[in-house]
C-alpha cells in the first residue's frame, strides 16, 4: 500500500488545537469585528494623541498644528491597517506612531545647529498648507 501525498492530507487547525477559537481564514461576527475595532481604533488613538501632543509644542507648534498632526497619524494609520487586513496576514496589527522614536526626534528638535533658521518666507515656504492661505 502506497503512502498518502501530503496534499491528500487534510487537518484542519481547528481539529488539530482544540482551544482555538479562531483560525487565519475564520471571520468572527459582526458584533464581536465591531467592537475589537473599536478596541483596536482607542490603541491606535493613544499613540496618535499623546506623541503629537508631546513633540508639537516643542517644535513650538499650535494647537492647530497639533491637531493637523493627529489626523493625519489616524488618516495614515487606517489606511495602513486597511492594508494589512486586506493584503498582508490579515491580523489586526497596530501601524503607525512609535515612542521608540521619541528620544532621536527630541535630540533633533533641541540640536542648536539648527536654530539658525530664522527666515519666516523660507518655513512659509516649506509649508505646503501655508501657500495656500
Amino acid at each position: 500500500m502506497a503512502a498518502p501525498k501530503i496534499e491528500e492530507i487534510s487537518h484542519e487547525p481547528m481539529d488539530q488545537l482544540q482551544g482555538l477559537e479562531y483560525c487565519i481564514d475564520s471571520n468572527p461576527s459582526w458584533g464581536e469585528a465591531i467592537a475589537l475595532g473599536f478596541q483596536h481604533y482607542i490603541l491606535a488613538l493613544g499613540t496618535a494623541v499623546m506623541i503629537p501632543s508631546f513633540l508639537v509644542p516643542l517644535m513650538g507648534g499650535s494647537d492647530y498644528d497639533k491637531v493637523r498632526v493627529v489626523q493625519t497619524l489616524l488618516f495614515v494609520e487606517g489606511i495602513n491597517t486597511l492594508l494589512q487586513t486586506l493584503f498582508g496576514t490579515r491580523l489586526p496589527t497596530v501601524i503607525g506612531g512609535s515612542y521608540a522614536f521619541m528620544v532621536p526626534i527630541i535630540s533633533i528638535i533641541h540640536d542648536s545647529s539648527l536654530t539658525r533658521i530664522e527666515d519666516s518666507e523660507v518655513v512659509t515656504s516649506m509649508n505646503p498648507y501655508m501657500i495656500f492661505h
